[in-house]
């Protein structure tokens, strides 16, 4: 089978996500068969018409998945269902280590719902109109512990941080609108913003996130509807601005009338004193979204989007219920209780001490001088040495067990005035174990030790 072409013809979505959903497809189907040998990536690039980079993705995210395993020298094989290597370390998935006793804390927070009457029954039935008001006094609370003062009419919950951006920009952005980002984003927002029908623009940055020079330049050119950027921790950068790069995005969009969006997922994680929030500098300004999924637990899907105005946030919570008519109560539950037994702030701080740890770990193992991994970061950017192309540490990377994500997978805007960097974004938090994090980034800084003509062909 080592000649497998993928039926790419009548899947949508990205080309490297089609690959590998047509390697699932026939292996489901019977066509390809554990143990079965595949094209090499170069190989299969040049039978489909596509550039390498995007066949190591899909490889990558077949493996990621479970469907094929590599190895060096020999090749890559589809997988058995119970071959999936527990020693590989997927340094891809942006999660933040849970703190050991957070499960307990589940559980006894889910008995005393079970055993409250009144929680019981509003876990388990239709939600009407605003009774919502519990989750949304927790949201102002958690939100004025980020220094944003906080009224619960102007917070509205969301089933996450993507889904509060998607609100945002479904409520406020028409279809074929301008939207400007990092030129460098989550892709996340990328597909938000395609589902609405918005046109992402990317803006070129610096070691501190968005340029100025470059955001002032863009408005001037795009007269952009909304800004839409992630000053604290950016992904996949690592970037954090500093109160001063704050003033000046701020002042452009002033000049501009430009509505910001500011996403802080990760800006708890933050140790003090770090940088205030544009929102905090610009109330009237910044729409903001904070998430408990970074800074707490993921599968908790909990956001709160904080409007300027109540009768903005009155228009977000009717999208929402237009959508999707009201969020799964049990989470909100969850997390109001937290908030207000000072758990998830305990989660927070234990998870800030963890990542600052790893974050050290990632400096020392792999140097500071190439990586970007501040205190508090779960995500760390690499930059590559010239002797490197990005395709080929990455498919080296896989076939040590160590998965990592390239630069071009962040891209906003492609064009040929805008390079992806010769960088890889790894995460820090995907494993439980410390231990396993260091073993991973010690794998990294071998493949990086290596002389450029001992390198395993790929």
């Amino acid at each position: 089978m080592a000649n497998w072409k993928p039926r790419l013809g009548v899947r949508a979505g990205p080309t490297y996500r089609a690959i590998a959903d047509a390697l699932e497809a026939d292996v489901r189907e019977g066509r390809l068969t554990p143990g079965d040998a595949l094209p090499t990536q170069r190989d299969l690039a040049r039978a489909i018409g596509v550039n390498f980079t995007t066949v190591t993705r899909g490889y990558a995210e077949a493996r990621r998945r479970g469907l094929i395993n590599a190895t060096v020298g020999r090749g890559t094989f589809v997988a058995s269902p119970q071959s999936r290597s527990t020693r590989d370390h997927d340094l891809s998935v942006n999660t933040p280590p849970i703190p050991d006793w957070l499960p307990a804390a589940f559980r006894e927070t889910l008995t005393r719902v079970a055993s409250d009457p009144a929680l019981a029954h509003q876990v388990l039935s239709y939600e009407v109109r605003f009774a919502d008001q519990r989750p949304r006094d927790a949201g102002a609370v958690w939100l004025r512990g980020r220094g944003l003062d906080a009224s619960a009419d102007r917070v509205v919950a969301s089933a996450g941080a993507l889904h509060g951006l998607s609100l945002v920009l479904s409520t406020f952005v028409r279809p074929g609108q301008r939207v400007l980002t990092e030129a460098l984003a989550y892709p996340g927002l990328h597909n938000v913003a395609a589902a609405a029908g918005v046109r992402l623009v990317g803006v070129d940055m610096d070691d501190e996130g968005l340029r100025p020079d470059a955001l002032e330049a863009a408005c001037r050119q795009h007269r952009p509807k909304m800004l839409c950027c992630v000053p604290s921790l950016q992904n996949p950068t690592a970037a954090v601005m500093s109160l001063a790069r704050r003033r000046e995005i701020l002042a452009v969009a002033r000049r501009h009338d430009l509505r910001i969006v500011e996403d802080d997922i990760c800006g708890p994680l933050l140790p003090e004193p770090a940088p205030s929030p544009l929102a905090v500098l610009a109330p009237d300004l910044v729409t903001y979204v904070g998430s408990l999924s970074k800074c707490v637990a993921p599968g908790l899907r909990t956001a709160f989007v904080l409007a300027p105005t109540p009768d903005e946030a009155a228009k977000l919570d009717a999208t929402l219920r237009a959508s999707m008519l009201m969020l799964s109560p049990l989470p909100l539950v969850v997390a109001s209780a937290w908030i207000a037994d000072g758990t998830a702030e305990r989660a927070t701080a234990d998870i800030r001490r963890e990542a600052t740890a790893r974050a050290q770990l990632a400096r020392d193992i792999l140097g500071a001088d190439r990586v970007v991994a501040p205190d508090g970061s779960l995500h760390g950017w690499l930059t590559l040495p010239p002797s490197w192309t990005v395709a080929a540490f990455v498919a080296l990377s896989q076939q040590r067990g160590v998965r990592v994500t390239p630069a071009d997978w962040y891209v906003t805007s492609p064009s040929e005035s805008f390079r992806a960097p010769t960088a890889v974004r790894f995460t820090l938090g995907a494993e439980q174990d410390r231990r396993r994090i260091e073993h991973a980034l010690r794998t990294l800084a071998s493949i990086l030790a290596q002389p450029a003509g001992s390198r395993t062909s790929i």
